[in-house]
């Protein structure tokens, strides 16, 4: 349900600024960025004239392009990284897939300050929402008052304010990220290849890697080939994608040291960011419950009837049965048990989120109208031909029908990962796991959001396994604050070692466009603080 509230209601990426007469200039023929042993993977990377966003920065936009049948050939144990092969019975044989980006270099400095990778979720919404909506350079204004001309204005509260942020579409079909064929004669439709988090995370390794190694030299300024310091960041089905990339990271990253030769370098990973995630299902399914059955919601009353309520507690024993074993290990080793994880997505969505619709609310605040007015804005501004023209994008490739028209939430890809119950599957292992390889790790809620809400979240975190657990479970909550006064609330937090749970008030699922002053307030005490993992 976490996912599919998110499709229906998450095209929310903004349209951005230019005079109402401007019209953007052809792009120079594009970059190409590629490394010998990444042989399938290559950057085409432009440049976009400063005015259609934030004309104080540079930004950077492009695809990373990806030969299927090379990912098959160079996949072995010798490759650089592990990928997953095209499936045997060669479907995908021929395809190519292209992976979209805009990233902006920070307001400050950039040879120095951190870079940030955002995510949206879904699984298949763009992380043009983030950029447009909730922290990115700009946010879209109503074309309405710009006598239909999709328009923006600068975000003083945009997350580069101190670091340089990418911004991914990921897997292919979401946003501007396409999968076409090398035959460009072909006219049968072509291939996904992604169908869950574990394959998007490889992929997404190989695209920093290639932009790292650039840095200073034909993309980003920077201070030689890699990142000063690596972060990701995201929201909402982010929530599994973000732990399964940066456990991908730390693993290639272990390989590339036992590999000099290879002429890569470790990134630089210190922390992740998760927002409003859907990490643990075991967990944040039954918060539900609590979270529309008691006043924890911050409502003066329980959202739904006692009624409803009976029966949504009657149900979490069923659906925490098949959570189980959606994942749990069978005698060969194999974590996931597909159909199991089908029937809990379905069986777990419907009985504890589906009545939460009742309210004819948004399940990302119990606050707001079902509907966000910004969602046309954005599909309005990403699909005006000065936009993809100022950005580079490829013509008729994107888009669910591959006809070029920009998607916010692809129905297909959502329809792709739900096949394969991904949506139950949990990601604390990869927790765990970078935990353990020192990648400190904030997950933060807005206290008004239902879909992934704070309750869950905080179950999560202190049900984790890792060293400091016990430790960590006996920190009680204190209260953060936006300004060095101390004087605004921006909520509560606990901290222990690597691992911060906080809570950020007066704010839904999209927590940087609810609150935007505390959110940044929040990013740059994460990664800028003289107390690491402290707000």
């Amino acid at each position: 349900m976490a996912a599919a509230a998110v499709t229906r209601a998450a095209q929310i990426p903004f349209s951005l600024q230019r005079s109402h007469q401007q019209q953007q200039q052809p792009q120079e023929p594009a970059a190409v960025l590629e490394h010998p042993h990444l042989p399938a993977h290559s950057l085409r990377v432009v440049s976009p004239p400063p005015s259609i966003c934030d004309p104080s920065v540079k930004s950077y936009s492009g695809y990373l392009d990806v030969d299927v049948d090379l990912l098959s050939k160079h996949g072995s144990k010798d490759g650089a990284f592990s990928i997953n092969k095209h499936e045997k019975d060669g479907r995908t044989k021929g395809a190519i897939e292209h992976f979209y980006f805009w990233a902006f270099e920070s307001r400050n400095d950039p040879k120095t300050d951190p870079v940030v990778l955002w995510l949206n979720g879904g699984p298949g919404c763009s992380s043009f929402t983030g950029l447009l909506m909730e922290l990115g350079p700009c946010n879209a204004v109503d074309p309405a008052s710009r006598d239909g001309k999709p328009g923006a204005e600068k975000n003083p509260w945009a997350w580069n304010n101190n670091a340089t942020m990418i911004f991914l579409d990921q897997p292919v079909g979401v946003g501007y990220s396409y999968v076409d064929w090398a035959n460009k004669s072909r006219t049968d439709k072509p291939p996904s290849r992604v169908f869950s988090a574990e394959s998007a995370a490889k992929d997404a390794s190989a695209f920093l890697h290639l932009l790292a190694m650039h840095m200073g030299q034909d993309i980003f300024k920077g201070d030689g080939d890699a990142f000063t310091s690596f972060h990701i960041a995201g929201e909402s089905y982010a929530g599994r994608y973000i732990p399964l990339l940066a456990n991908q990271i730390v693993e290639d990253n272990k390989k590339i040291l036992k590999h000099p030769e290879m002429g890569l370098k470790p990134l630089p990973l210190e922390s992740v960011l998760i927002g409003n995630g859907i990490t643990s299902p075991q967990h944040q399914f039954p918060a539900y419950v609590e979270y529309t059955c008691t006043r924890k919601s911050g409502a003066k009353n329980p959202l739904l009837p006692k009624d409803k309520c009976k029966k949504m507690n009657e149900s979490i024993p069923t659906c925490l049965t098949l959570v189980e074993k959606c994942n749990r290990k069978d005698k060969h080793g194999k974590t996931y048990d597909t159909p199991a994880c089908q029937a809990a997505s379905n069986y777990c969505e419907t009985a504890l989120s589906s009545p939460y619709d009742s309210l004819k609310k948004s399940p990302y605040d119990w606050q707001h109208p079902a509907k966000y007015a910004e969602e046309d804005w954005v599909a309005a501004f990403l699909n005006d031909a000065d936009t993809k023209t100022a950005l580079g994008v490829d013509g008729k490739g994107p888009g669910d029908k591959h006809d070029g028209v920009f998607v916010g939430c692809s129905d297909s890809v959502y329809a792709n990962f739900a096949e394969t119950g991904d949506g139950s599957r949990s990601s604390t292992w990869a927790v765990s796991s970078i935990l353990s390889a020192s990648v400190r790790v904030l997950t933060y809620s807005g206290r008004r959001d239902f879909i992934c809400n704070y309750l869950g979240n905080r179950a999560w975190s202190e049900d984790l396994e890792w060293s400091g657990k016990s430790d960590y479970n006996k920190v009680e909550l204190v209260d953060w604050f936006v300004d060095a006064d101390k004087k605004v609330k921006g909520g509560q937090y606990k901290n222990w070692g690597d691992l911060t749970y906080a809570i950020v008030d007066d704010a839904g699922h999209f927590v940087p466009h609810d609150k935007p002053q505390a959110a940044l307030g929040m990013f740059n005490a994460w990664l800028h603080g003289e107390h690491p993992g402290h707000l």
